[in-house]
């Protein structure tokens, strides 16, 4: 948990901003309202005059090149900002503020404004200047206006759907591997120098840094932060945690929380894009402590950042204390919210680990943790000195198309009739597929990461297998009358191929390209129900089975033997068994499905607790889970 200074802050800055919104009606005229000349001076740089008002400080960067330039206080920096800033941590929130250096590149001119990260950045010959705003939008125009720079055009996220592409070149590695790491990491409020990260990676415990890359309330500057900067941070071995400030609880609008969760993603994954960060990378939202009024507008901002993230290619993180952001999200798992891979809990508490008593055991195992476990800490190594938060991270994604949680869905047989539902349970859409009488099959066939129909005909033992869930795109004989069909990914190659199980004989047969056995095992007791999962996350689905006389799951992580890794009570006796990673933590975990009601079950990895609810379908419908 955030120390009592850093709580203090966070509460003071809330209780500003909520105080600043009773009054506005009455204060918003003058807010916004330029200052008259009284009360301005002018600050000259480089032939080109600023007039700011004449409280705010005037900071030259060449004569202190320590200065940390600060975006939550009123300032005017001038000069080109030190690679060796001394910024303290745990500086929330920007205000208006000006950044005015040389320029010696070719990045052309002119002056654009980002809404959704309260900044304009101006260019003319010679000259760049970084003006951050956060009610005051209409003072720093007039400062950059009274300056004779370039009038600004708004640059707001993309919004197209495809995935962020990285800057060409530089990225490092365009999977999860970048943002992976097991052991001890920093953050600092601006990415440091070359020389520090190169001591520090010889000299300190640490393997990981956490970068600021945008967002509303990105206090510092980054002028060290580039793609250059990360690609080289990156071949001397260190690992990141991109980290996007964007909106607190107080300052999300919750009639509009879904819409600025999904700008801050687009503006988030924009920004990773242009650092080198890949498809596949991890970005966390820092959520700051908030109180419990906020809840509800939190719950929906992530969950639409989550899945924006998602579409974007990404990862999705998020950072927040352990009794306000990481809680809600843990208490809400199974209400429909779309989950983040990694939770990153703040509670300083000294222990390098993830243990977090928030968090039940199960939940974002398998590597989906990191911990800040202490702040505000000076360290010096190899000559070097920085003010940092101290974090342990156990991360290891498995790169590619980003972790969604299981959803499920119905088969209506007298029908042929799909239909599926979102995480909630709303529907999601239906189509008709075979023909009535069908067993219902559901997997990725084609290796492009979402799931489509297909069937089995038990009448002609074969399976017909569909890519666009219209047209048939596979067909296949295979097995015998009276055997089981079975759906996994055997090899772990990102594509589902065809198996079955014989009831005779306890045999599960599989292929790996729904056409030649590569290999037959036993498992189970006459009388059992098989199931198909990926039991401990590595990618390649093994099996189990459902003993309906006991209300057991028993389950192999072995591709070779029938060893039972996991024994699992849930549910009541003779039920439908169901499998699905319901957490989306990249493992499958069992589940039942009660027919009489139309309720869909879910347990907690390895446990009988209840990890996801959901009612969907008509009693007597046929259940059926899948990544849609």
């Amino acid at each position: 948990m955030p120390s009592a200074e850093r709580s203090a802050r966070r509460s003071a800055l809330a209780a500003a901003v909520a105080v600043g919104a009773l009054l506005s009606g009455a204060l918003s005229t003058a807010a916004q309202a330029a200052p008259s000349a009284s009360d301005l001076k002018s600050v000259s740089y480089q032939g080109h005059r600023f007039d700011v008002p004449k409280n705010w400080p005037v900071v030259d960067l060449a004569a202190d090149p320590t200065a940390c330039v600060r975006f939550d206080q009123h300032a005017v920096y001038l000069g080109t900002p030190g690679e060796d800033q001394a910024c303290p941590t745990g500086l929330v929130g920007r205000t208006e503020a000006l950044l005015i250096q040389p320029d010696g590149t070719v990045a052309g001119h002119g002056t654009e404004l980002s809404e959704v990260g309260k900044e304009i950045v101006s260019r003319v010959p010679g000259l760049k200047v970084t003006a951050t705003y956060a009610d005051d939008l209409g003072l720093v125009r007039s400062v950059l206006d009274r300056a004779g720079l370039p009038h600004a055009t708004s640059r707001k996220a993309a919004v197209n759907e495809a995935p962020a592409r990285a800057t060409a070149g530089l990225t490092v590695n365009g999977s999860a591997d970048l943002t992976n790491h097991i052991g001890k990491g920093f953050d600092a409020c601006t990415a440091p120098s070359n020389g520090l990260m190169d001591s520090w990676k010889a000299n300190s415990p640490y393997g990981a840094v956490g970068v600021y890359i945008g967002g509303s309330n990105r206090a510092c500057g980054q002028s060290n932060l580039t793609a250059s900067w990360v690609q080289r941070q990156a071949g001397n071995g260190w690992r990141f945690l991109p980290i996007y400030v964007g909106l607190y609880a107080h300052q999300i609008d919750p009639a509009n929380a879904a819409a600025q969760g999904r700008a801050a993603a687009d503006d988030a994954a924009n920004q990773a894009a242009q650092l080198g960060f890949g498809q596949g990378s991890l970005i966390y939202n820092d959520m700051e402590d908030y109180g419990s009024a906020y809840s509800g507008r939190v719950l929906s901002f992530l969950s639409a950042w989550t899945t924006r993230l998602h579409e974007r290619g990404y990862n999705s993180g998020v950072y927040s204390s352990s009794n306000s952001g990481i809680a809600d999200i843990v208490n809400n798992r199974s209400n429909g919210y779309a989950l983040p891979e990694v939770l990153f809990t703040a509670r300083w508490n000294g222990a390098a680990n993830t243990d977090e008593p928030v968090i039940p055991a199960g939940t974002w195992a398998n590597h989906r943790r990191v911990h800040q476990y202490r702040g505000n800490t000076t360290e010096t190594w190899g000559g070097y000195t920085l003010q940092i938060d101290q974090d342990y991270l156990d991360v290891q994604l498995n790169g590619g198309v980003a972790a969604r949680p299981t959803n499920v869905g119905v088969y209506r047989s007298a029908e042929a009739l799909f239909a599926v539902a979102d995480h909630g349970g709303g529907v999601a859409g239906s189509t008709m597929f075979g023909n009535p009488g069908d067993v219902p099959l559901v997997g990725d066939w084609n290796g492009d990461g979402k799931d489509t129909f297909g069937v089995y005909r038990p009448s002609e033992g074969w399976f017909y297998l569909s890519n666009d869930n219209a047209s048939v795109a596979v067909s296949a004989g295979f097995g015998n009358p009276g055997d089981v069909p079975l759906v996994g990914d055997w090899n772990g190659d990102g594509r589902d191929t065809i198996g079955i199980y014989r009831p005779s004989t306890q045999d599960f047969v599989w292929t790996d390209d729904n056409v030649n056995v590569v290999r037959t095992q036993q498992m189970g007791s006459a009388g059992d129900v098989p199931v198909v999962g990926d039991w401990n996350g590595d990618g390649r689905d093994t099996i189990g089975v459902y003993r309906p006389a006991e209300g057991m799951f028993y389950l192999t992580d072995s591709g070779a033997g029938a060893s039972v890794d996991h024994a699992v009570p849930f549910g009541n006796h003779y039920e439908n068994p169901i499998v699905g990673d319901w957490d989306g933590d990249g493992r499958d975990e069992v589940g039942v499905y009660r027919s009489a009601t139309a309720e869909f079950l879910g347990a907690a990895h390895d446990s009988s607790a209840l990890a996801y609810q959901v009612s969907f379908g008509n009693p007597g419908d046929t259940p059926i889970t899948g990544t849609w």
